[in-house]
């Protein structure tokens, strides 16, 4: 099946979402993500900063987990380059303020920049992903481009609200696969 057709699809269903059972779904994948955590010690993590309205999976209260519970471990996020599709990463702290861009993404104002090759594991929104890895974000590139420049041991885990698709369809050659796709009712490892 064609990605713009299933990014279409999956975007349209998630507006029908609920707005409690979309914080349902953000609290169940909030504890996997604490999971992800316990389980590998990251020492940084690069998260995304949802845009609520468009209810995309919130992430944010993981960061305050990571603030408040682990004060070692560096969050880290990215702010976009609006002329060439680049992501500059910073990490981010619990005084860090936050301004929406052009196309609703909050982004930190006072964020210290961050080299990518520090990063031991990206949180990449999805809107739909597989469980063979794959994943179809919003179609821009950013963060494939952004995957490729990681260092080899970085561990990549797809966030979506909704559920994993069987199979994948939709995945070239260009596509870098996850190690993990996480959504509220399931942590799927892919290797």
């Amino acid at each position: 099946m064609d990605k713009n057709i299933l990014r279409k699809v999956y975007l349209e269903k998630r507006k029908f979402i609920s707005q409690a059972e979309y914080e349902r779904r953000n609290q169940l994948l909030y504890q996997r993500l604490v999971e992800l955590q316990e389980a590998n010690q990251f020492k940084s993590i690069h998260i995304f900063i949802p845009i609520r309205k468009n209810k995309e999976a919130d992430t944010f209260p993981f960061a305050q987990y990571l603030w408040s519970k682990k004060p070692n471990i560096e969050v880290v996020t990215a702010v976009s380059d609006l002329k060439s599709p680049v992501l500059h990463h910073v990490k981010i702290t619990k005084e860090t303020t936050f301004l929406e861009n052009k196309w609703g993404i909050p982004e930190p104002l006072n964020g210290s920049p961050y080299a990518i090759e520090d990063i031991e594991c990206v949180l990449v929104p999805m809107v739909v992903g597989s469980k063979s890895g794959h994943r179809i974000g919003y179609g821009k590139g950013y963060y494939d481009r952004f995957l490729r420049d990681c260092q080899t041991g970085t561990r990549f885990a797809g966030i979506s609200l909704g559920p994993l698709l069987e199979h994948d369809l939709f995945s070239n050659h260009y596509d870098i696969p996850m190690h993990n796709m996480i959504t509220p009712f399931e942590t799927h490892d892919i290797n």
